[in-house]
């Protein structure tokens, strides 16, 4: 028996990772999966984000942040970017979106107003630019920003992004982003959906919020789907909530999409 079959009988699987956190130049790969960065969310979808583009020979992609708030998030983001980079080839530019004066007005149920109030999430916009180094802030109500972000700043193709916009409406806006062209876009987009869970008054159903957000996206799209990642959490050896809203935004027709992304890997069973 290996030692690492051994490891697995006599400890849980949450205390080696505190052991390998310990261990010093883990590569990059083996951080990803044991959850080893302050956003493992954020960290899983822009690493597999540049595993997909250097495989596509794409070697340099673009992450964003919906919904920025004190900057926390997008800070951690760059930092995780910057890393994968260097591990990888692929370099990663950065945006976060965010009005900069916190939530806007609920407009109805659906936005569930019992959970999240105008003026939540404020940013201190002077701050966090001095604590930014690449990231690009984009600021001003998504209404306004999303429809010429394109334009306006000709991003690498987009391999991950977070949508943490909270509300129902909000989100609908922010999905306004997935109908650019695919020139803008990598064939599979990571996506990472941050309410979906929540505390135990906040009650997620289909029936509003990003869930039904998504719902309706995907009944709007034939050729473009947001896509939960099936099977994530049996993949992962420390299981975690975000596994259950990291998601695939599928662009079929894309012209890259049946490209194959496996070219190094012998897919023959031979007989033993």
């Amino acid at each position: 028996m290996s030692l690492s079959s051994l490891l697995k009988l006599a400890f849980p699987k949450e205390f080696i990772r505190e052991i390998i956190r310990l261990l010093p130049n883990q590569p990059l790969s083996r951080r990803v999966r044991w959850d080893l960065f302050s956003r493992p969310d954020y960290a899983y979808g822009v690493y597999q984000a540049s595993l997909q583009a250097a495989a596509l020979g794409i070697m340099r992609i673009s992450a964003i942040e919906f919904g920025v708030a004190g900057g926390n998030g997008l800070v951690a983001l760059e930092s995780i970017a910057e890393e994968i980079a260097a591990a990888t080839g692929v370099q990663v530019d950065t945006y976060g979106f965010d009005s900069g004066y916190g939530m806007p007005a609920p407009v109805d149920y659906r936005d569930l107003p019992y959970v999240w109030q105008q003026g939540f999430f404020q940013m201190d916009v002077d701050a966090l630019r001095k604590r930014l180094r690449k990231s690009t802030l984009v600021l001003g109500d998504f209404t306004e920003t999303v429809p010429g972000f394109i334009a306006n700043y000709r991003p690498a193709p987009i391999g991950f992004i977070s949508f943490d916009a909270d509300y129902y409406s909000s989100t609908v806006t922010t999905f306004g982003l997935l109908e650019a062209d695919h020139a803008f876009f990598l064939p599979r987009v990571l996506c990472y959906f941050d309410d979906m869970i929540g505390g135990d008054l906040e009650l997620h159903s289909p029936y509003a919020g990003e869930l039904l957000a998504i719902e309706e996206f995907n009944a709007a799209h034939r050729w473009m789907k947001i896509a939960k990642i099936h099977g994530l959490m049996h993949k992962r050896p420390v299981t975690a909530w975000w596994n259950d809203e990291l998601f695939a935004h599928h662009r079929f027709d894309h012209p890259l999409y049946n490209r194959h992304v496996h070219p190094e890997k012998d897919w023959q069973m031979r007989l033993r």
